[in-house]
């Protein structure tokens, strides 16, 4: 289950499309986070929660939020409801895991990686866990895109270094309709592999790995 946090930074996020002939490169987009009720019925449910900012998640009122994306020059426009958000974070693209520039290595690119909540091994909280390594520079990565992921590890005698992950595939949905969730295989030949710098361990995943083939079959 390597790198799940990696890969959920990078992966399965889209955006709205411009209508044709815009020459516009990026969007506008605000949002706003108010109180409201159900408008297909009124249940007459109360619940001590709901005097403490509208906790309750099955009452008639609610906190809901909404998010504004469009485009002025062209008219296109995307709209999205939610109920319950949370507190919203404000930080920088280095705590998001996205939006950082990606440096090349050999034939490949490494992409940073949201930081750990808390730290870990020998990380000081606020750096991050580790990175994806795929096969091209590009603002929205794809599954097959990516080579592999890197992460702190020990080495044979406790030192902090590195340790990489390779071959994407898919766990199966676990219910019909939902999207199944990227993994990397274990490959045995890795296991032992101890590296002390992130371009160290880029530069065997470009060698051994670069040349898998993309996204593997589904495994159970």
């Amino acid at each position: 289950m390597t790198g799940l946090d990696a890969l959920a930074a990078h992966l399965d996020y889209t955006t709205p499309e411009h209508r044709e002939g815009c020459t516009a490169k990026g969007w506008e987009v605000d949002y706003r986070i108010h109180h409201t009720v159900r408008e297909s019925s009124y249940s007459g449910h109360s619940c001590p929660l709901d005097a403490e900012d509208n906790l309750c998640g099955h009452g008639d009122a609610y906190r809901a939020l909404t998010v504004r994306i469009y485009c002025p020059k062209c008219g296109a426009a995307t709209k999205l409801d939610a109920e319950l958000p949370g507190t919203p974070q404000v930080f920088d693209t280095g705590r998001l895991g996205m939006g950082t520039k990606p440096r090349r290595c050999g034939q490949v690119w490494i992409y940073q990686g949201p930081p750990p909540r808390l730290g870990i091994m020998l990380d000081p909280p606020g750096d991050p866990r580790w990175y994806l390594v795929a096969r091209r520079n590009a603002l929205r990565l794809a599954a097959e895109d990516i080579v592999g992921a890197i992460e702190p590890g020990f080495g044979p005698r406790g030192g902090p270094g590195y340790t990489v992950s390779y071959g994407l595939t898919e766990l199966s949905a676990p219910e019909p309709g939902e999207r199944p969730t990227p993994v990397f295989r274990h490959h045995p030949r890795a296991d032992d592999r101890f590296f002390t710098t992130v371009t160290a361990a880029a530069r065997w995943l470009d060698e051994h790995a670069a040349t898998e083939p993309a996204m593997a079959g589904r495994t159970a």
